[in-house]
């Protein structure tokens, strides 16, 4: 997207590989594939064929995928992703709060103003809504924090702090895939919610978040 950056693997930023990324997303994995390869080659780290990128840049792709939805062209995304980083001043522009969108042209916030972001700075006083970034859990910098992939729940949560990003119980470090091996063995949701001392919804998420995201 940018010029070449030294991207490594630190503690708590997470470390995902194509696959989790598109379990995450729920995203085709061919489609992320070719992001990691084509797209984001700067911002991945790892072996030519084990690449893997960290929380900010998932981010990214959910940003990404969101702004394709409303037939932004890639062109058009990359040349807003270069002028808001150099704004920003950040390698992970898409990481923050203050992107949205109109129309076909992307903005983000900068202060309170709503600028256009292809080098023209036109204002923008029109009210946006930013529905691609109501799963996403911003700090007190405005740059994401934590993601959650289910719609309408926050009972699992990506955390890069927490089991190197892979999903977990929300306000625990229990792995979401390990409430679903259990109950793929043929242990009860009553029993699973028991031996971890978690809510029935709890349990019931971890399941519905793997159901989706194999779907």
């Amino acid at each position: 997207m940018t010029k070449s950056l030294n991207i490594t693997p630190k503690l708590g930023e997470g470390v995902f590989l194509p696959m989790d990324v598109a379990q995450i997303l729920n995203l085709p994995y061919p489609k992320v594939y070719h992001w990691i390869r084509d797209f984001w080659g700067n911002y991945t780290f790892g072996e030519k064929r084990n690449k893997a990128v960290n929380f900010h840049t998932l981010i990214e792709f959910y940003i990404y995928y969101q702004l394709r939805l409303r037939n932004i062209s890639p062109q058009k995304i990359k040349a807003a992703h270069k002028t808001i980083a150099q704004d920003l001043k950040t390698a992970f522009p898409f990481a923050h709060s203050e992107i949205s969108t109109i129309g076909k042209d992307i903005w983000y916030e900068r202060l309170g103003v709503i600028l256009k972001a292809d080098g023209s700075y036109q204002l923008n006083i029109q009210e946006f809504i930013k529905p691609f970034l109501k799963k996403i859990e911003f700090d007190k910098n405005n740059v994401a924090k934590r993601y959650f992939p289910l719609e309408k729940s926050k009972e699992i949560v990506v955390d890069p702090s927490h089991q190197f990003g892979l999903p977990t119980i929300t306000g625990t470090n229990i792995q979401a895939k390990a409430i679903l091996n259990l109950y793929k063995s043929g242990e009860q949701i009553e029993s699973i919610r028991g031996l971890y001392d978690l809510t029935e919804r709890q349990v019931k998420d971890a399941i519905l978040f793997y159901n989706k995201s194999a779907a």
